[in-house]
């Protein structure tokens, strides 16, 4: 069960959904009841291109932040590293 504070990040705009700083330890499970009819192929659908999420995952950390630089400070404050490795994003750029 998430942390009430670790439910939504912090100053996002609000057209954009928000996300958690902490992603959940246990695997997601299968969505076993939504139907085909259901889900709606035509809704849009977000790309790397369109979103920076930067993950560090020193230790099993998992805190999620919008760019490299907020995510190497977080190392250097709280695990006390300057390690750029172990971090998993999709965006780059």
């Amino acid at each position: 069960m998430p942390v009430p504070s670790q439910t939504q990040a912090t100053n996002t705009p609000s057209s954009q959904p928000a996300l958690p700083s902490v992603l959940p330890s246990s695997p997601a499970f299968q969505d076993i009841t939504s139907t085909p009819e259901q889900i709606n192929p035509n809704e849009l659908v977000a790309s790397p291109s369109q979103l920076n999420i930067y993950i560090c995952a020193l230790q099993d950390c998992n805190r999620l932040f919008p760019s490299r630089e907020r995510l190497m400070t977080h190392r250097k404050n709280v695990h006390n590293s300057e390690d750029d490795s172990n971090i998993l994003t999709w965006n780059d750029g």
